[in-house]
């Protein structure tokens, strides 16, 4: 955990000193917030996507006249959540992942709509697998989830204002986050969309000095 808050302050660094010695631009901070589905590949029983919540913040910068670069720090569910039968049927499955994840996004901008793509880094904070009445098909403690995870995002979004736009985000583990389940085919890799909302708040600079204007 303690790495992935340096990372995502190494981001930060890296991204001002750019947009200050080279770009002569400002950097945009803001928040997200959204939700999704969530799944996992190679589960020993049948599961349908979990509804998932996410929550952050974000800090861009102008690389070109079209692209910008964007880094993130946000907290984010995953898992699956079973076949959700009210009440819950004997032998269901659910499983629950909660990550703090840092994703650096590319992202290619054209009016009101833009396209991004780019890796993410997550740090696993908690996790839980459960089951109703049944007991699970393998020795769950023989298979701890990974505490890290390497993921790749595709996404799209609208831009509506200055202060406010929505993006809609694929993702996909590029590393197993767990070891592959006994008699079990496919590798455990998670999987994701999720729909957010963003607030933009913009740090104006004069001249030499910056005054913070939060709009």
């Amino acid at each position: 955990m303690k790495k992935l808050f340096i990372f995502f302050a190494m981001s930060l660094i890296c991204l001002d000193v750019w947009s200050q010695a080279k770009l002569k631009t400002q950097c945009k901070f803001g928040f997200k917030a959204g939700s999704g589905t969530q799944t996992v590949t190679g589960c020993p029983v049948k599961t349908k996507p979990r509804i998932a919540l996410m929550a952050g913040m974000w800090v861009q910068i102008k690389i070109s006249k079209s692209w910008t670069m964007q880094s993130e720090l946000y907290e984010i569910a995953k898992g699956t959540g079973g076949e959700h039968q009210y009440p819950p049927r004997y032998g269901d499955y659910r499983l629950q992942l909660l990550y703090v994840e840092v994703p650096i996004l590319f992202q290619y901008n054209k009016k009101k709509v833009y396209f991004e793509f780019g890796p993410g880094l997550a740090a696993l904070i908690n996790s839980g697998e459960y089951t109703k009445g049944g007991a699970f098909p393998y020795q769950a403690g023989l298979y701890p989830f990974n505490k890290k995870e390497f993921s790749f995002n595709l996404g799209t979004g609208y831009v509506f204002n200055e202060k406010w736009f929505v993006g809609l985000r694929l993702s996909h583990s590029l590393l197993p986050v767990r070891k592959q389940l006994p008699e079990i085919s496919h590798q455990v890799y998670n999987r994701g969309i999720v729909l957010a909302v963003s607030r933009q708040i913009s740090f104006k600079a004069s001249g030499t000095r910056q005054s913070q204007v939060i709009e």
